[in-house]
């Protein structure tokens, strides 16, 4: 016995715990045991033998215990999914070799132990119906348990009577391994984790809209044992912020990697954000994980790349899920026969077979049996053709199920497939029984039977011809392959199946499937799949068969890829800013975006790049996508790329800060004769001029035919302005003060999303000519309507349809390599493009970008004034109002408001220096003082709980409770002397008893009248989430609208506001007045009635307005009501609060008229330059005043403590519409009654003769 545990100790002393523990456990347990069951008379060669023999058993117990639970789900899998194939050794070991098996029962050798093993012992799911998993889940648990319930039957009856005789070794024996069997299937039964957890989520695989990725070369500094080296991890969380602002409900990612095999295997992980959780760090913890376990599985990294493959998720076609989120499988990893050409041969394999895809937009439909197939058809036929079922609810599971019916090169069983439903399958029906495809339809598609009697038929002959077939492109082959095909025929006419098949559908049948066996990779199959998909695409798909590549679909949906040339790695985003996050100011790194208007495809590797256009339908040449490239290190655009540092802690307050440096940016840039806004405007004026001169033509021939009255404006559209939301919104008032500049221009403002719609069904109705120009205002430049209907008047004005379009956006990066600021001649310079300056922004709550648009609008529309007017300066096109004079007045109100009035406000001089100001602590305060009344209802259920805690908990340390009114009674009796049995404590205890009562239920209640009342606020308003009504002109209400739901979209309910906004000149009290109650809440931007008549009767109307909301009352309390304004007497009309906006009045009452108005029409254009006055600077300072305002409020909710939230993102994250929205994109073509496309053939997938 004592060489044994010496034996022992040496092992342990030169391996660590855990594997020491594999190793000798059960030799530890058996040297343990020998001493007390032998005796005196035992010699040392018994004893060895005994230990040897009692460690075998110890052994053999522990795989008897894996080895039942294996069964358990094995029987579970082939029952539930009839397929008694799946009660096969393999499953039963859990993947465990038979060898391995057996070596585990010597003395000595490693076994499996939950937790100390580096390989989980796992068993595929099969169907995965929720309830059908639910049950497999539990085999493996039931059939340990049965084990335990039989062997304790048997031990209670047995053992007992072994113990009587007398025979206490063999008793001692006995009980010592059935309570080890006992211990061992409890201990595999607490060790499945991944089977209770298959169990309680009904999701499992193996019982154990934005796109973004990196491909690129492993370095030799990358730790090995991660399958993500450190430097890909960084990577990922830079694309993955920039990335966010598509949506982070769900997020992805895998990597691709090979198991202790040398096959290829995904190891993947998703995950469904929680509300208030950051998606990037929440995956990558969970990924991480994943990637740890895979890794003590036996999971290794890729010789020489390292791929990794991420979605995030915002829901179009279903809520969010696990099982919906992206990535996408149809079909689990699955052993198959692969023949590949490897080395000038034929060689054949068999290899790990598993397809995924991602996938930012909508797919529709796809084309089959020469009609359109809707997405949920396509997916019913999908289970029947594959006969895999997918659960998945959403469409983009669909698109991975048409991979792994696509992708078929090297694998006659998958080549046969395909070959049948392409060449011999008449319509949809023949795979449901001939019956209109439903769920419940019989499933008549060919069996897996057939289709391996097929390919054997195919691949008996092909092995005789295997050494004599080239690559498959090679001239020398093609002799042969007739032959191949050839002898295919003659063999289908003894199959009894085949033989049924006319001749010639025989012969396309044979051709289809030797021609998907030779070519149908994962690039062809995505090139098959996009020319007969409807719908809009951001696609990414990768095989395990495809180690080293994986390709980018773009079509409706943007895709840029980026190159570090230097370093040997590419990224990919769906979002061009992710790419530009990595890449940007590195030498050697070039971006290129594919041309999601056309339809690109795109093969990559780490180096290298290969397009295929899908409107051309062939490869791109190198020498075409030369001009496309975009340099990460000098573009001469880029300059205007900005990404501003990000501030994760208040955004907001860091882009508020940044609007007087940033509209102070703007100014010099207008001023600047060179700057892309002034290159831009130039060419816009030109237009104009154009525009103008024709206009006056035209209106000389009606004065000429004494027409003067019918020649207002020209009938076709002069100027279209479209966006949506923050950018249609500021638009419309653009439009409208154009309007005011020059009356007879013909301007409209659409929506992008109607836009859309009227250019697919009614162009007609755009009224839009070959003169006309359009403005597309997107901050992002990849908001997915506005971005849409961009792509489709480029293709407009290139056909001459219309005259141009521009473009005003903050963040140019979305369109370096975009068509539509490419010129229409090559030899020609196209500047169409105005940058606003803000730059990327990540706060959902918008500020800074809508106060730089506004301001990039106010400049340009003063600087197309000036201009015209200096063209035309003896007459007024367009009917244009202003004189120079007014145009001079207009722009030094420009600058005081740049100088003064946005300084105050905002805290902030042009310089970026922070200064204190009255009218910015005024607006803090208030703010701050409206957030108490968001903030009672928690304080006061604080203040309760509390009260309660010390009131009752008294009763643990001293055995009573001291309730408040009895406590004070109690005080009251004790300072006074009065005799416990005094008449008076018994009338009055009673009554302090109710008080108790009372103060325990409307504690919350009388805490919160407390607050109030210590707080200088509305006693009597009513108890509750509270209603905020915001009142101004429509464009900055409806700006102040959203603004302020996104800071409250992530609070609690508990400390929330409902946020609505009308104009008070029109439709608020109807849509309000009556729904004001006690502590409405109403904030009203009033116009200065100072400035002109017009003003006047503005601000009276918002005054009147606020009056009778204010009448509205019960118990004499109505609403809380806060104006805002320039003019002081605001403070004076007897409501609420008043914040005076108080800026400089020097040139803005024309003191010295004479100076500015030498003309009799002096008050003519004193009002309308009051107009201007008013939308382009008046209504913006009380927007910026208002940011304030409710960014404090928001500030102080968003910090109470256990209440605290990020107020400047919200739960979906969608901070721009990268999807359909409402209007699907890829279904809008250049309007037919214009123009027919050059080419609508669809690339064949069958050979012909």
């Amino acid at each position: 016995m004592k060489v044994i545990w010496l034996h022992l100790i040496r092992l342990l002393q030169r391996q660590n715990f855990f594997s020491s523990s594999k190793t000798v456990l059960p030799e530890v347990a058996a040297a343990a045991l020998v001493p007390l069951i032998s005796s005196a008379n035992f010699n040392s060669s018994l004893g060895f033998f005994l230990f040897l023999s009692s460690a075998t058993l110890l052994r053999l117990v522990w795989n008897g215990a894996i080895f039942i639970h294996g069964l358990g789900h094995a029987i579970a899998i082939a029952t539930l999914d009839r397929q008694p194939n799946a009660l096969n050794i393999v499953n039963i070991l859990e993947h465990k070799s038979i060898a391995v098996t057996l070596r585990s029962l010597l003395p000595f050798q490693p076994i499996f132990i939950p937790g100390c093993d580096r390989a989980d012992l796992w068993v595929a799911a099969g169907d995965r119906t929720p309830w059908r998993i639910r049950i497999k889940a539990l085999g493996g648990v039931c059939f340990n348990l049965l084990a335990v319930v039989i062997l304790w039957q048997f031990s209670s009856a047995s053992f007992g009577d072994i113990w009587t005789r007398g025979d206490r070794a063999i008793a001692f024996i006995s009980t010592f391994f059935s309570q080890t069997f006992l211990g061992a299937n409890l201990l595999i039964i607490l060790s499945s984790r991944s089977d209770l957890a298959a169990f309680v989520t009904g999701v499992a695989e193996i019982f154990c809209c934005g796109n973004f990725g990196f491909l690129g070369q492993r370095n030799a500094d990358d730790d090995p044992r991660q399958l993500l080296p450190e430097r890909v991890v960084n990577v990922f969380h830079e694309m993955g912020r920039e990335t966010e602002i598509r949506g982070e409900q769900a997020g992805g990612g895998l990597v691709v990697a090979t198991n202790r095999d040398n096959q290829t295997v995904f190891v993947g992980k998703k995950v469904v954000n929680k509300k208030r959780d950051n998606l990037t760090k929440s995956l990558e913890t969970a990924f991480a994980a994943e990637r740890r376990r895979a890794a003590l599985a036996g999971i290794k990294t890729l010789e020489s790349t390292v791929m990794g493959v991420w979605h995030y998720r915002f829901g179009t076609s279903g809520p969010p899920a696990v099982l919906e989120t992206h990535w996408h499988e149809w079909m689990s990893a699955r052993q198959a026969s692969v023949w590949q050409f490897l080395e000038g041969e034929w060689v054949h394999q068999h290899k790990n077979v598993n397809h995924r895809i991602t996938h930012n937009g909508d797919f529709d439909a796809w084309t089959l049996f020469d009609r359109s197939i809707g997405n949920t058809e396509l997916g019913w036929w999908l289970e029947r053709v594959l006969h895999t079922a997918n659960h998945a609810r959403g469409d983009s599971p669909k698109i991975a199920g048409m991979m792994d019916l696509l992708v078929t090169q090297g694998m006659w069983d998958a080549s046969v497939r395909l070959a049948y439903q392409l060449a011999i399958a008449p319509s949809i029906e023949s795979a449901f029984g001939g019956q209109k495809p439903a769920v419940d339809a019989p499933n008549t598609a060919p069996s897996p039977q057939e289709i391996g009697n097929w390919a054997a038929t195919f691949e008996n002959i092909f092995v005789l011809y295997r050494k004599l077939l080239a690559a498959p492109d090679s001239p020398a082959s093609s002799q042969y392959f007739c032959r191949l095909e050839h002898d295919i025929l003659q063999a289908t006419t003894n199959d009894s199946s085949m033989s049924q098949w006319s001749w010639q559908r025989r012969v396309t049948f044979v051709r289809t499937a030797i021609h998907a066996f030779f070519h149908n990779d994962l690039h062809l199959a995505t090139k098959t799949f996009m020319s007969r998909a409807e719908g809009s695409f951001g696609l990414v798909t990768v095989s395990t068969l495809e180690e080293g590549r994986l390709v980018l679909s773009a079509q409706g949906q943007p895709m840029s890829v980026g190159f570090n040339w230097q370093d040997g790695y590419m990224v990919y985003a769906s979002e061009p800013a992710a790419v530009d996050a990595v890449l940007l100011n590195l030498p050697e790194s070039y971006r290129l975006d594919l041309d999601q208007k056309m339809g690109e495809i795109a093969m990559v590797t780490a180096k290298d790049i290969a397009i295929y256009s899908m409107s051309q339908k062939c490869e791109v040449a190198s020498s075409d996508l030369k001009d496309r490239w975009i340099s990460m290190a000098d573009h001469p655009y880029l300059p205007h790329v900005k990404y501003p540092e990000n501030d994760t802690v208040d955004p907001i307050a860091a882009d508020c800060r940044e609007i007087p440096p940033i509209l102070a940016e703007i100014r010099l840039s207008w001023q600047n004769s060179a700057s892309l806004d002034r290159q831009s405007a130039d060419y816009l004026v030109q237009l104009f001029c154009e525009k103008a001169h024709k206009f006056e033509q035209k209106r000389q021939k009606m004065v000429r035919a004494g027409l003067t009255g019918h020649m207002q404006q020209l009938p076709s559209v002069d100027l279209l302005v479209t966006g949506v939301e923050n950018s249609l919104w500021l638009g419309e008032r653009f439009a409208q003060d154009l309007k005011i500049v020059f009356p007879w221009l013909n301007v409209r403002v659409i929506s992008s999303n109607e836009v859309l719609q009227q250019l697919q069904h009614d162009f007609s109705s755009l009224q839009l000519g070959k003169d006309s120009i359009v403005l597309a205002i997107t901050q992002s430049g990849q908001t997915f309507p506005t971005v849409q209907a961009i792509h489709t008047f480029d293709q407009l004005y290139r056909q001459n349809i219309i005259g141009e379009l521009f473009i005003l956006t903050g963040e140019l990066s979305s369109f370096l390599g975009s068509r539509a600021i490419q010129p229409k001649h090559s030899n020609t310079v196209r500047h169409n493009i105005f940058v606003n300056g803000s730059g990327r922004r990540t706060s959902e709550p918008a500020t800074i970008a809508v106060a730089a648009a506004q301001h990039t609008l106010t400049e340009l529309l003063l600087y197309l004034a000036k201009q015209v007017k200096h063209h035309f300066p003896d007459s007024s096109p367009f009917g244009m109002t202003l004189t120079q004079e007014s145009l001079a007045a207009l722009e030094k109100m420009k600058d005081d408001f740049l100088d003064i009035n946005v300084v105050q406000i905002m805290g902030t001089t042009p310089t970026g220096n922070t200064i204190e100001t009255a009218i910015r602590r005024t607006l803090i305060a208030g703010g701050r003082t409206w957030a108490l009344h968001i903030l009672e209802t928690p304080l006061a259920w604080g203040i309760h709980a509390l009260y309660v805690a010390i009131t009752v908990g008294w009763a643990i340390p001293f055995g009573h409770t001291i309730p408040l009114a009895k406590t004070i009674l109690d005080l009251i009796v004790w300072a006074a002397h009065i005799p416990q049995d005094a008449l008076f404590l018994g009338i009055v205890n009673p009554v302090v008893s109710l008080i108790d009562i009372a103060i325990y239920i409307f504690g919350s209640w009388l805490w919160t009248l407390g607050l109030r009342y210590f707080q200088g606020r509305q006693l009597l308003a009513r108890i509750g989430k509270r209603t905020l009504v915001i009142g101004d002109v429509p464009w900055v209400s409806k700006l102040l609208k959203s603004y302020v739901s996104k800071l409250f979209s992530l609070s609690y309910g508990i400390a929330s506001l409902e946020v609505h906004g009308a104009n008070p000149e029109d439709d608020l009290l109807h849509d309000f007045g009556h729904r004001v109650v006690r502590g409405t809440l109403l904030f009203l931007g009033v116009p200065d009635g100072r400035r002109g008549q017009k003003q006047k009767h503005q601000e009276n109307a918002a005054i009147m307005t606020g009056k009778q909301a204010d009448g509205v009352r019960n118990i004499d309390v109505g609403p809380e009501v806060v104006v805002m304004g320039a003019n002081p007497e605001i403070a004076r009309k007897g409501f609420s609060s008043a914040i005076v906006l108080e800026g400089n009045d020097e040139y803005f009452y024309f003191r010295n008229a004479a100076f500015y108005f030498k003309e009799q029409n002096a008050e003519d254009q004193k009002e309308l330059i009051e107009d201007l006055r008013e939308s382009r600077f008046g209504a913006f300072e009380r927007l910026l005043a208002s940011y304030v305002f409710f960014w404090a409020l928001a500030k102080k909710v968003a910090s109470f403590p256990f209440l605290r939230y990020q107020h400047w993102k919200s739960q979906s994250r969608t901070k721009i519409m990268t999807t359909a929205a409402p209007v699907a994109g890829m279904s809008v073509e250049t309007p037919k009654q214009l123009y027919q496309p050059d080419r609508d053939d669809k690339p064949e997938v069958v050979i012909r003769d």
